[in-house]
C-alpha cells in the first residue's frame, strides 16, 4: 500500500501535476493546433481522422503488454520516464516539417509514446494515495489536467499569431518537460514482489498472459461490460475532444479569440468539475458516477448538435461537456482499480488503456460524414456510441451491485 497518507503530500502532487504536463500534449496535438494545422494543410477532414485512428490503433495494440510489463519489471516510473521524453522529442518535430505525410508520421509517433505513457502513469496512483482516497487523487489530477490547458492556451495563441504555428509544437513540448519534473524527482517508484528483467521474450510471454486474460474476461460479465461500456463511452468522447475546434470553427466561423475562449473556457470548467467528481466518486462510488457522466456525456452530444448560435453552443460545452469530460475520466480509474487485484494493476490498466486507445472509431466514421454529410450530421453519429456506453456500464453497475 502507499505510505503518503496525507491529502496533499509531495508524491500525491508531484503525480498530480503529471496530468497538468501531459495534457498540454493533449491540448495542442490532439485537440486544437495540429487539427486545425493538418486540415488547413491537407485541404480535407479524412487526413485527420485516418491520422488519429492509425495512432491509436497502434498505441492500442501495444498498450496492453505495456501494463503487464510494468506488474512484472517494477521499473514503472522508469518506463513513464523514457516515453515521456520520446513523446516530448516527437511533438517538438512537429514543429519542423509542413507536409501531410511527414506530419502524420511524426503525429504516430507522438501519439504512441504519449498514450503509452498513460499507462504507466495511471498504475503509479495505488503508489501515493491510499483506497479510501483515490477518487480525490484522480480527480486532483483531472482538474490540474484541464488547469494546465487554461495556462497555455493562451500562451499557444499568442506564440502562434506572433510567431507562427510551428512554434506553438516547440512551446508545448517545452511546458511538457517543466511539469513532468516533479513526477520524475518526487514520486515513488511501483513496488512489485517478485521482480524480473526486462527481456525481449517477456513480449511473447506476457501476450499470451493478456490473451489469457482476454478469454477469462468472459467469466466476469461486469468486468467485460465495464470495459465495453468504457470503449463507446470514450469512443463518442475522444472523437468530441479531437473535432471540437474543427467543428466550431466550421459551423460557427469564430474568431480564433473566440474559439481560444471555449477551449480554455471548458477546461476551466472540466478542472473544476474533476475536484467535484473526485469528491463525488470518494463519497457514492466510482460506477455510479461513471454512469451519470456518460449519461450527461451522450446528452449533451444530442444538444450540442442542434444548437444554433455559438453562444449556445459554448454554454453547452461549458457546463454538460465539461462534467462529462471530467467525470468520466475521474470515475474510470477508480472503477478499474476497484476491478483489479493489486498485483494486476498494470495489467488491468492495459485492458482498459486498449478500451480507451482503440476508442477511435468514431473519430474516423466523423471525418468520413462530416466530408460526406456536414459537420452537424457528424456530430449526431456519437450520440449512438456514446448511449451504448451508458447502457453497458448500466449492466455492469446491476450485475455487481456496486457503489
Amino acid at each position: 500500500m502507499p505510505s503518503p497518507n496525507r491529502a496533499f503530500s509531495r508524491p500525491l502532487l508531484s503525480w498530480a501535476f503529471y496530468d497538468f504536463a501531459n495534457t498540454i500534449f493533449s491540448a495542442l496535438v490532439l485537440t486544437t493546433y495540429f487539427p486545425l494545422y493538418l486540415t488547413q494543410i491537407a485541404g480535407a477532414n479524412w487526413y485527420l481522422g485516418v491520422a488519429t485512428t492509425t495512432s491509436m490503433i497502434l498505441a492500442g495494440l501495444v498498450i496492453p503488454f505495456v501494463g503487464a510489463l510494468s506488474d512484472q519489471t517494477g521499473k514503472t516510473k522508469r518506463y513513464l520516464t523514457r516515453t515521456t521524453l520520446l513523446a516530448i522529442l516527437f511533438m517538438f518535430l512537429l514543429g519542423a516539417v509542413k507536409t501531410p505525410s511527414a506530419l502524420i508520421l511524426i503525429f504516430l509517433f507522438a501519439c504512441f509514446f504519449y498514450h503509452a505513457s498513460l499507462v504507466f502513469y495511471n498504475s503509479l496512483l495505488p503508489r501515493i494515495a491510499p483506497p479510501e482516497t483515490q477518487g480525490f487523487a484522480s480527480g486532483l489530477g483531472t482538474g490540474l489536467g484541464y488547469l494546465g490547458v487554461v495556462f497555455t492556451l493562451p500562451l499557444a495563441n499568442l506564440v502562434d499569431q506572433h510567431l507562427g504555428r510551428p512554434h506553438v509544437f516547440s512551446l508545448g513540448a517545452l511546458l511538457f518537460l517543466i511539469f513532468s519534473a516533479p513526477l520524475f524527482l518526487f514520486v515513488p517508484e511501483r513496488t512489485v514482489e517478485h521482480p524480473i528483467p526486462f527481456r525481449w521474450s517477456l513480449w511473447k510471454s506476457e501476450w499470451q498472459r493478456i490473451l489469457t486474460t482476454l478469454k477469462r474476461l468472459g467469466r466476469y460479465p461486469a468486468l467485460l461490460l465495464f470495459l465495453g461500456g468504457n470503449f463507446f463511452v470514450v469512443d463518442a468522447l475522444n472523437s468530441a475532444i479531437f473535432w471540437l475546434a474543427v467543428y466550431a470553427r466550421e459551423v460557427f466561423h469564430p474568431a480564433q479569440n473566440q474559439l481560444i475562449f471555449l477551449l480554455v473556457g471548458i477546461n476551466v470548467s472540466a478542472f473544476l468539475s474533476g475536484i467535484l467528481a473526485g469528491f463525488l466518486t470518494d463519497r457514492f462510488g466510482a460506477m455510479k458516477m461513471m454512469i451519470i457522466a456518460s449519461g450527461t456525456l451522450a446528452l449533451t452530444l444530442g444538444a450540442l448538435a442542434t444548437a444554433q448560435s455559438f453562444a449556445a453552443f459554448i454554454l453547452l460545452t461549458l457546463t454538460g461537456g465539461g462534467f462529462a469530460i471530467a467525470g468520466i475520466w475521474t470515475s474510470g480509474r477508480k472503477a478499474l482499480i476497484d476491478f483489479a487485484p493489486e498485483e494486476d494493476t498494470g495489467q488491468y490498466f492495459g485492458l482498459y488503456g486498449l478500451t480507451t486507445k482503440v476508442s477511435v472509431i468514431g473519430s474516423l466514421v466523423f471525418s468520413i460524414a462530416a466530408d460526406l454529410a456536414g459537420f452537424r450530421t457528424a456530430l449526431w453519429v456519437l450520440v449512438f456510441p456514446a448511449s451504448v456506453g451508458f447502457l453497458c456500464l448500466l449492466s455492469s453497475k446491476a450485475l455487481t451491485g456496486s457503489r
